[in-house]
This record gives structure tokens, sequence and C-alpha cells, in this order.
């Protein structure tokens, strides 16, 4: 099919597309218009009229949301407004417009005159329009609650309760008191416990200022089929209002708290808690981290824990949060809170002491117990149910959290200084990072002007950024990032503004330099007129495009926003009403004002040292014009932090023993962090326990001095002329160049399968369309409306780090290849700036990268206004034109020695990939970053070649899913993709081989360690595991199918053999089987390790099992991760191991498959609102490497769920070997000195782990027992000791079988447990 000639497809109508009016300021009644419009006429020319009246000329008008004028239509004149262009008389109009598909919707209301149209004044003064459907109110106890329906998931929704107590609530001697609270309140809960299995998923966190338990759950129960809302709000009114502080309970999440300290305890951590620290030094935000004194944990008895808890758990201190599909009305779920809160009497303050003459006669000891609320249910407060004599009610706090900060603005203080630079120098510190603080108050977003701050600040902020991107790709830049960020935190109770400098060390004062000359310059000249008005623009599209999306946010996120928000005193908008507003004030925006803003806002970094002469001209300067200084005026530096590592080489590079990069940490809603790391004496002391650590050989000790830093941030010489604007290209191709190309390719869809159709009709069961171009570039194609107005697309080539060629010179080519053009940016004859700008005006985002498999670029793109066009010109000039660049090629060596160098300086890094090391070897494997060598070896031709050999059209395939017209989408790929330079696909395609080793014991099971100032220890299991597709155990190149795929049978308790046999055959046939099967096995096996090594024996926070599948792999591997104190991480190891082990005597029940099953179709029918999800899902539908991968494998997967049987799972479990012989494991472990490691870490340990009492019996009366893995003895008492506390503390853990040097075990112990908890 030729271009002039391809058939358009009819679009699945959507819902809510019908043309409503506009809300308008003119009660005249809207006039509403619905017009039909060509494929394309998204894109509108610059000072083109969207509204044309036929008596007169058109005015200027943009496309946007807004107030427009129309021409006048009578004699007369008056006074224009500002920055609506000419001035005209009447008659005006409000109006919108916006695109649906093929389909233009405008909505306009005219107004009789001038005086109809709101001033700029009033419009700035009036209030935000609240979110309508949002219900806030309080019960008669004082509870506040907060409803509001989100269809998104259907059928579910999410319940938090919120107790407005954290960190920042303890006393001294509570330190970490909150977070054990809210461990043994959530984990004792019965009817908590009651929530599993019925779909829903529970947790809880402790942050600063508040304590939060979430449930996301079905609307119904799928065991009863009676609604969960009552059994959720029973379960959290249980956890919060009556907990049982029962011994047993308080021990075993005393050992779960201490275990988390160690786990979250990495260097990302300690530098969050250095940087918070500083940031708050004048109030508790900076000494009462959540997690807490670990010497504080390990004492408290029973009453502290029951003190604080009755100090804080009442009504009045408590907020109910429910938002979601609750399938009822707002006033019978407000009810429903009402009978199940509502009993909980509300919180009182002790009543004052009598007089002595007034005292009754004391109650007997029970009746006192009672009476307290010793035995029974509390109520949240303590309060004596039968007190003669009440004390006041309990009020939450009137600011939350309840801290004084010192501001970044106003008059100096007698005797006020700039801040100090405080310097964290630590041995696993990597880079250079600097940290600029300014604090300010909180400007509730209530009114209207309010809102014009927040869009002038993400303009400053955006164009901010833009500037710094132009900076790093000029030559050689000296830092690796610089970011800007204003941001309000509700769980600080402040805005903060941050300036953030990261380098190499040795880079560190030109890096300064570059941040602090593009503060000033923006602070001193503003920004352009073409970056304000691209910004400007560009915000305005992505909130119209929010708009868009309002009924497609997951409840989970906007229960968040809404969380925030009310922390922050905002107004909650709904996103429609907030993209009208937005629109409204944007036009009342000018630069001058947004110049004037980041005057006052970028003092803090653009002028530190010199705050007093700073504001001695604000008073000057606004003594003529208040509005130059506008806002809270100049604002200064309230803390300065520099992370920096402890040694650098002779280059300046660091060699220290840890890195920054990783896991990352962070302080977010988790809050948790390690007491050494939170004591404020002993932060300011890390620096000298640096000194402790061995200096590296040849290394010298990196110690620039606050003094240094100081001077480097108030350099006077820096030069800070103003900025250049960029010219912003309307076409990366011309439409004349366009032409040319079809003519002379002549470009056309050919049949998708040969001897098929080339336009056949989509999937009935998925949706998805497919197509193939005559140049041999594959498309898959989804229609969705889970993101409106826009979508993803992903142009995917075989290749990536498994077709890298071994040797020096070789070996890295592809994957730091793709880093290079990544870096580039550059395409054709427009530069990497041009290409920004370009995606900024027209809201597309682009990342390239090489993963193990492909080269992948992903696009998401706006699907109106010309961004599906703008997105595909610029991945024709990629296929066409990359630009191949050696500053590029030097910045992406100098990511990838970074990544390397980080490797080997983080504990959970370094420990998986000694793991891999032995698996595949150290230089055989690909899954890996090149040396040093090699990356100095690698030329910018050589890297060309290899990228180029697989960027080919007949190796490319192409997969689009979201809201976008099929036509258009048809149309614009065969213009522009289709006419890309044909080139076959490489033949053969190299695939570096796969082999597991069979290394000596010594390298199979390792041990190293770290030195660090703190204890931590992680240790990793690995082996082999199936490949993703193709049959069980089979490891050899895949055929393509033979014929149709026959749906998957389920097996029925009443079949005759042979139909049992022919639906097991059904499954296990199905190319899908193994993928599905390996799915349910992880997340069993998941429930398992968490139950015992977590839950039952406490030797872990957090333990997980993972499968790799790869597509085109032949292979794969599984990776056990846990992690523990060094004193146990051996313990760990081993009782995760026997865990592994113990499914082949004690198999997978029904239950446990149940329970999977459940999972993970509650999360495939989520993730069916993802776009990215539905990408995964049509990757690889055309690749002929990937011939197992079909349209019916999508038809079949929820099927294929539902028919697994547990002697599928025992099928595909029997295909891992779990032996001595057959796993790689590595312990890491930190700290001032090596733990004394065992003589053989890898201990013979089994013991059953079914949650079937009826197997388990059967298992027990026959004498069942588990033999040791290879034969080996029993390694250690404490590995008996492990065992037995296994099948004494868990319930799903009934016997214990054991061999210890050919003797039989102990005897099986029963005892009580918890089974679930925290995910």
């Amino acid at each position: 099919m030729k271009l002039a000639s391809s058939q358009p497809l009819v679009r699945p109508a959507r819902r809510g597309q019908v043309a409503t009016p506009c809300r308008t300021q003119c009660s005249r009644k809207p006039v509403t218009v619905v017009a039909k419009a060509p494929a394309n006429p998204y894109r509108v020319t610059p000072g083109a009229a969207a509204i044309r009246s036929s008596a007169a000329p058109a005015s200027s008008a943009a496309p946007v949301f807004g107030q427009r004028r129309l021409s006048a239509l009578r004699p007369g004149s008056r006074q224009g407004v500002s920055g609506r262009g000419a001035a005209s008389s009447g008659p005006w109009v409000h109006v919108a417009a916006y695109r649906r598909g093929a389909t233009t919707i405008v909505c306009a209301a005219l107004a009789e005159s001038p005086t109809d149209m709101t001033s700029v004044q009033s419009l700035l003064s009036e209030k935000i329009k609240a979110e309508s459907e949002l219900v806030v109110g309080w019960l008669d106890n004082g509870m506040q609650y907060v409803l509001l329906p989100n269809k998104l998931p259907p059928k579910r929704f999410e319940a938090h309760l919120e107790v407005h107590a954290g960190s920042v609530d303890e006393r001294t001697d509570e330190q970490g008191v909150a977070h054990l609270v809210e461990h043994v309140t959530f984990l004792g809960s019965k009817r908590r416990e009651d929530l599993l299995g019925t779909g829903a998923r529970a947790n809880a966190y402790t942050d600063f200022h508040h304590t939060v338990f979430h449930v996301h759950a079905p609307a119904v129960n799928g065991i009863t089929g009676q609604p969960m809302l009552p059994q959720v709000l029973e379960a959290l009114e249980e956890i919060a209002f009556h907990p049982q502080f029962s011994a047993s309970r308080i021990e075993k999440e005393r050992k779960a708290v201490l275990a988390e300290a160690q786990m979250m305890n990495t260097i990302e951590y300690r530098v969050d808690c250095q940087l918070l620290t500083y940031l708050h030094e004048e109030n508790a935000l900076g000494c009462r981290f959540p997690i807490g004194l670990t010497e504080q944990v390990k004492t408290w008895p029973h009453d502290t824990l029951k003190a604080f808890w009755e100090r804080w758990y009442f009504p009045a201190n408590v907020t109910l949060y429910v938002v979601g599909d609750l399938e009822r009305s707002t006033e019978d779920t407000i009810k429903l809170i009402q009978r199940t809160f509502g009993r909980v009497p509300p919180g009182r303050e002790p009543a004052p002491p009598p007089s002595a003459a007034s005292l009754p006669p004391p109650l007997p000891a029970a009746a006192a117990a009672a009476a307290a609320g010793v035995n029974g249910n509390g109520n949240g407060n303590g309060a004596a149910a039968a007190a003669a004599v009440e004390g006041p009610l309990k009020k939450k706090h009137a600011v939350r959290p309840p801290v004084q900060h010192k501001w970044g603005y106003g008059p100096l203080a007698p005797g006020e200084q700039p801040a100090e630079v405080k310097i964290f120098r630590h041995p696993l510190l990597q880079h250079f990072m600097l940290s600029v603080f300014c604090k300010l108050p909180i400007q509730s977003m209530t009114r209207m002007a309010h809102l014009k701050q927040l869009l002038m600040l993400r303009i400053i902020l955006s164009v901010f950024q833009f500037r710094i991107n132009g900076r790093y790709v000029t030559g050689q830049p000296p830092f690796l990032s610089i970011a800007l960020d204003i941001s309000d935190s509700g769980r600080e109770g402040c805005a903060v503004s941050t300036l953030t400098v990261t380098s190499e060390p040795a880079d560190w004062q030109g890096a300064v330099s570059v941040a602090v000359q593009e503060m000033r310059r923006m602070q001193r000249h503003g920004l352009t007129q073409g970056e304000f008005d691209r910004y400007r623009q560009a915000i305005l599209r992505d909130s119209a495009q929010l708009a868009e999306q309002a009924n497609k946010i997951p409840s989970v996120d906007t229960l968040n926003f809404v969380m925030e928000s009310l922390a922050c005193g905002h107004t909650v908008m709904g996103h429609r009403d907030a993209h009208a507003a937005m629109s409204a004030v944007a036009d009342t925006v000018q630069l001058e004002e947004v110049n004037a803003l980041a005057r006052s806002m970028l003092t803090f970094a653009s002028d530190y040292g010199a705050e007093e002469q700073m504001l001695a001209t604000a008073a000057a300067e606004g003594k003529v014009d208040p509005a130059h200084w506008p806002y809270l005026g100049p604002t200064r530096c309230t803390s300065i932090v520099a992370c920096i590592p402890a040694y650098v080489d002779a280059s300046g590079a660091s060699v220290s023993a840890g890195s920054t990069a990783g896991r990352g940490g962070s302080l977010g809603a988790a809050g948790h962090l390690d007491a050494d790391a939170i004591d404020l004496e002993a932060l300011e002391a890390q620096s000298a326990q640096a000194e402790e650590f061995e200096v590296p050989e040849g290394a010298v000790k990196f110690d620039p001095s606050p003094a240094e830093i100081s001077a480097a941030l108030a350099d006077p010489s820096l030069d800070c002329s103003a900025a250049e604007d960029v010219e912003l290209p309307e076409r990366l191709i011309s439409e004349e160049q366009v032409e040319a190309l079809v003519a002379e390719r002549r470009p056309e869809y050919v049949e998708v399968v040969p001897g098929g159709d080339a336009f056949p009709p989509p999937d009935p069961h998925s949706g998805i369309v497919q197509r193939r171009l005559s140049n041999g570039i594959a498309i898959n194609y989804r229609y969705t409306d889970n993101e409106p107005r826009s979508g993803l697309l992903r142009l995917i080539a075989n290749g990536g780090r498994i077709a890298e060629r071994p040797g020096v010179g070789d070996f890295g080519r592809v994957v730091v290849g793709t880093r290079t053009l990544s870096e580039s940016g550059a395409v054709g004859p427009w530069a990497r700036e041009q290409i920004e700008v370009f995606c900024v005006a027209n809201l597309v985002n682009c990342a390239l990268e090489a993963d193990e498999e492909n080269i992948v670029m992903d696009f998401h793109f706006s699907a109106v206004d010309g961004g599906l066009e703008a997105m595909f010109q610029m991945l024709h000039c990629f296929l066409e034109a990359p630009r191949w660049e050696e500053p590029a090629m030097e910045r992406a060596k100098l990511a990838f020695l970074a990544s390397v160098k980080s490797v080997h300086k983080s504990l959970e890094r370094a420990t998986s990939d000694r793991v891999l090391d032995a698996m595949l070897g150290r230089t055989e494997r690909c899954f890996r970053d090149p040396t040093p060598e090699e990356l100095d070896a690698l030329t910018l031709e050589g890297m060309r070649q290899a990228v180029s050999k697989l960027l080919t059209s007949g190796n490319f395939e192409l997969n689009v899913v979201g809201d976008f017209d099929a036509a258009e989408l048809e149309h614009l790929a065969l213009a522009y993709v289709g006419t890309a330079r044909a080139a076959p696909a490489p033949q053969p395609l190299h695939m570096h081989p796969i082999v597991f080793r069979d290394p000596p014991e010594q390298e199979r099971h390792q041990t190293w360690h770290l030195k660090d100032s703190d204890e931590r220890a992680v240790a990793y299991i690995g082996g082999p595991a199936p490949a993703r597709w193709g049959p069980l155990g089979y490891f050899g190149p895949l055929s393509p199918l033979a014929g149709p795929v026959k749906p998957p049978m389920a097996s029925k308790a009443m079949m005759d053999p042979n139909t049992r046999a022919e639906a097991e055959a059904s499954r296990r046939n199905h190319p899908l089987f193994a993928s599905v099967m390996l799915m349910l096995l992880t997340e069993i096996i998941n429930s398992r390790l968490f139950t015992t090594v977590r839950d039952s024996l406490g030797l872990t926070y957090d333990v997980s099992f993972e499968v790799t599948l790869f597509d085109r792999i032949r292979s794969g591997w599984f990776m056990v991760h846990v992690t523990s104190h060094p004193d146990k991480i051996y313990d760990a190891l081993n009782a995760s191991v026997a865990v592994l082990r113990d499914i082949r005597y004690a198999p997978v029940n029904r239950r446990e498959l149940a329970r999977a099953k459940t999972t993970l179709l509650t999360r495939h029918e989520s993730d069916l609102k993802d776009n990215a999800y539905w990408l995964g899902l049509l990757t690889h539908l055309q690749n002929p490497h990937v011939p197992h991968k079909t349209l019916e494998c999508l038809r079949d997967l929820q099927r294929l769920y539902d028919a697994a049987t547990v002697d599928d799972i025992k099928y595909v479990y029997e295909q891992f070997q779990f032996d001595d012989d057959n796993l790689y494991t590595c312990v890491g472990t930190s700290g001032k000195e090596a733990p004394p490691t065992p003589e053989r870490p890898l201990a013979a340990l089994s013991y059953a782990s079914s949650d079937d009492e009826e197997e388990l019996e059967a298992a027990a009366a026959s004498g069942q027992r588990s033999p040791t893995a290879g034969g080996s003895p029993m390694p250690n008492p404490m590995a008996l000791f492990t065992a037995w506390m296994a099948a004494t503390q868990a319930p799903n853990i009934r016997k214990a079988f054991n061999e210890a040097n050919g003797a039989p075990g102990a005897p099986p112990g029963q005892g009580q447990g918890q089974q679930g908890g925290q995910q």
C-alpha cells in the first residue's frame, strides 16, 4: 500500500467523548461547536488565528485554554488588556478548545460588554476551586475523614489511616519508639491477618510527622463475596485503637526494627542523614529520625511503648483517607465510618489530681487494671472508662510537625553571618557533592495568585535545567550534575530551595563555578523572551494533558497527593479545574514578573556572602519599584553541606571503598536510618572516624576546607553575561523533504506474514494491530485511553550486551556506543540544544539505551497539537542521520568508568557482582561494564560500526501504545519510518555465549569484607534457572511454532486419566507455561522466605527471591538477596537455602498457589491500566528471534494463571538444582573489622515449610525425612537451633526434618506466630 492511498482505521469509541459547555464568567449560555477535522490539523502556526470572525480580520490568539477576544464587530474602541495584542472593542468571548483524535471541540461564551471581563487583580484574588467530589468531615470524637471517589483501578480502593505522630514527637529517651509502636500495633492485629488471601495488601510506615497504616483492597472479598470496606475499616480501627502489646510481639518486632536499621544503613542513607541534620540543625527534624537510637530500641519495656501509644493514638489525632472505586454512595461510606470509628471514645488529657479529702476508696487490683485498660482494649488515650473525673479533650497540634524553623529571608539577626559550610568526609563516598539550602515558609495554595506564582517557579526551574544541560554538552564539563529544586515538604513543614552540585573530586571548583555562574546569570538577567514563551506554553500543554488524564490516575497516587496537599495547607484541586485555573492565570504572566521572582528566589545561591548588601539593594530598589523584588524579597542560604570522599589518587579521582551510586538513599515515607548516623555528635565526628580506615596505596587525603568552598561560592570574578536564546526548529525535516523521500523510496505496507494481508484487523482478544513496512520494520500498536492525549513508542533492535564481542578494543562497543549516541543528542543538522527545545515545545521525551538483549529507544509523546508528528520527525532523523561526536564519546566513557568504580565500592553491588563472576566468569560474561582498559581502547569509529550494523531497518520493531488516531499513526509511520533506508538485519546475529562455570569451592562460595564505620551484612545466593521460552529443560535454539497455540485446559477432579493428561499437556506445551509458572513459583518462594527467615526467625528485615529471564537468550538465573547483621548473616544465608530446598519435601499446596494466583492476577489487571505494561506485552510480537511470543500468548495469559496446578509448580521447581554443587553464594560484610567466617559458610540445613497441616501430618505419620543436601553433615549447633526455631515459631512450619552426621534430628515442635506482615 502506497503512502498516498493508506487506508484509515476506525478508532474505538471513547468514554465521555461528548462536547460539554465550559464554565465561564459570563451569564449567557455558552456556544458549543463540534467540528470534524482532517487527519493531522494539530499544528497551529504561531500568530495564526485560533478563532476567526467573518466580519473582520482575525486577531492574533495562541491556541491555549483561557479567555480569548474576537475582533471588533461594531464601532468603538477601548484600552487593550496587557499581553493580549492590539486593543479592540467587544464583543468578548471565553473560549476553551481541545482535540480528541480527529475531533475538535470548541466551547465559547459571549460577553456583551468589557465590564463582564474579570480584571487581573480580581482574578488573582479569587479563591481556588476545590475538588468538588472531595469530602472532608469529622466524627463526634474528633476523628477526621477524607473521601474521594476514584475509578482507577476499577473495583479497588485505598484506605489509609494517618496518626499525626512521628519521630519528632518522641522524647529524648524515646528515640525510635514511634516506629516500634507502628510495628507492634500493625503486625499484632488479628483483623489485619484476616485480610490475607482476600486480594488485599496492607503495610505501614513511620515518618517525622506521622505514622500511616494503609490497605489496598478489592471492593469485594474474593473468598466470602462480601464488601471489603467494612472489613478493612475494622482492621484499621483495631490496629490504631485496640492493639495488643504482648511481650512476644514486642520482642519479635524489636528484632525486626533492629534488622531494618542494619538493612537501611547504606552510605546513601548516611548522606541523607547528614543533609537533614544540618538543614534542620535548629529543631528536632535534625536529630529525631524514625529509626531511632538502636541502643534505646533494645531496652524499652512494655510501658514505654504503651505510654507513647496512649499519648498520641486518640481519635482527634487521626485522619482516615478512603479513595477509590467504593461501589457505594458517599453517604453510606460516612455512615460506615461512623459505625466503625464513632464508638472509640475521644482522647482526654489527664484529669487534674483531686484533693486528698475527695479521693474515693481504692479499687481492687483487678478492677483498677480493667479501668486503666491494662488487659483490655484501650481507646487510644489511656483514659479510664469509669473515671469519675475527666480531663479536657485532646487536640491535634495546630502545626505539624511541631517545630520552629530558621528562615532564609527577611532582615538579618544581629551578628548573623553567612551559613557555614559543613563537611562530611567518608571513605565510601566517591564524588564531591555540595548542597546549598534555603528554607522558606510554605505558601499555601488557596488563591489564584498562588497558582500564578507556582507557574512562574516552574518556568524558572525548567529554564535553569535547560541551560545546565547546554553547559553539559559543550566540551568537557567539570560537573556530573547540577540541579535546582524549589518544593514544599509537608513532612518537614517548610519549603526548601536546593542547589545540588555533583562532580569528580578533582573538578569540584569548576563544577561550583558553573553552578554559581548560571544562578547569577538567571538572577541578574532573567529569562529570554524565547525561553519564557516556550516553557510557559509547554507547561500549559502538560497541564492540559494531565487534565485529560484526570480519571486515569491510580487511587494510591491520588490519595498521596491529597494527603500531601492537606499537610501543606493547599486547596485540593481536581486536575481539570487546576488546568482551567492555570490557563487563566497564564494569560496574566509577564516576562518581567518571572524575572523579578527569579531575582528574589535565586539570591540564596547567586549572592552567597553578600546577604547584607543584597538586602540593602533590595530596600533601595523597592522604594522605586516594589515589584522589582516580589514575594519575600532576597533569599539567603540557611545551610551548606559538602559530602566528599576521604581519599583520592594522584589524578584527583576517588579511590574510596564505597559509592554514592547504587540503590540510593532516601528519607522519604519510610525514613529509616541507623542510630549511629543520627546522633548529632556522632555525625560531626564522622570525618574523624574516616581516619581509622587503611589509606589505599598511592592515595592522598581529599580535604577541601570550608573556607575554600565558601570562597568558590562567593567568587566575584565569574562571568555572568546574559544568555543567548536557542533557535527553535519548527520542523526537523521539511514537508518538501518528506515528499521527496516518499517519491524516491516509495514506502508501503506489506503483508504481515507471508501470503497474508497487509492490513489484518485488530486482534479480537487484545485489540493489538500489526503492520509491516516495505523496508522491513515491523509495527505493533494498540489504542488505549490509559493516558488520554499521550502515548508511548518503543523502537527496539536486537543487540545489547549480548552482542558484545570479547577482547580489548571490541568489548563495550555496543553498549558504550549506544550511550555515546544518547550523550550526543544531535541528529542531522540540529544540535542537541535545538533538539531539546524542539522536544520541550512538542512535549516529547526520549531515552536511548542498550540493555542485555536490545538497543531500545523509548518515546513519551503528546498525541495532539503536532506531538505525534514531531516525535516521528525526530525518529526519522535518528534513523537517517545520527551524530557521532568525540565529546559525547568521552562523556559516555566517563559515565561507564564511574559505574565500574562504584560496583566495587558498594556492599550490595559488589557482593552480587561476585556471584555473577563465579557463575559466568569475570571476563567471559557479557553482562558487565567494560573495564578501564577496555574503555580506553574503544574508538568512535569502532563503536559507530558496531552499533550501525544493528540499527538497520530489518532489525527494527516499532511498538506504540496510547491515545492516538490510528489512521494518523499509520500515515506518519509510513511517511517517516517507512522512508528510512532499507537494510537487512545482520546475519548471523552475534550472541555472546552464556555458560555456567564449575569453579572451585572457594570461588563458588565466597566471603569478603568492606571496611566501614558501621556494621552491615548482605548475602546473595544464585544459580541457573530455566529459559523463559520453549520447553522446560531445553536451552537450544527455538524454531517457529508449528501451528496455532491451543488454549490451556484446567484439570478437574472428575476428569478421566486421558482427559487429565490432555489438559496437563495443553498447559505444559503452551509457550507461556515456563514464564507464568516461574512467576507463580517466585511469589510462593518469597512468601515462604518472608514468613520463615524474617518473621519467624528474625534473622533479617529484607529477603527476596528473583528469577532473571530473557527473551532471546536461552538461559536464565535466580538470585536470593538477604540482609542481616554480620553476626547473623550466615544463619540467614543457611535459612534461606533451607527454604529453597525444602519445597521438595514440603511441596507447594493449594492454598499457597491460590494466594499467588490472586496476587499476580490482581497485579496484572492493575497493570493493564499502564501503557508501559502494554508496551512490554507488545515488544517482540514480530521478532523472528523470539518465535514463541505471539498474539495467542497474550490471549491465554490469564487463562494459564487460572489453570495452573500444584503439580505444574512442582514440575517447574524440579528444573532448579539447589544442592551445594549448583549454588553460588557470596557473603559481604562491612565494619571496622571483618567478623569470623565459619569453616563451611553454606551449611546443609533443611526443614519443612509448608502451611498445609494435612500434608505435614501425613509426612510425619509416614516417617518422611528430608535429607541434607548432598549428604553433607549438619554444620554447627547454630544451624540446628535455626531449624528448631523455624519449626517452633511459624504457624506454617509444623515439622523440621534434620539429619546431623546421619542421625535423626530433633522431634518436631509446634508454636504460635504471625503470618504475613509488612511487604
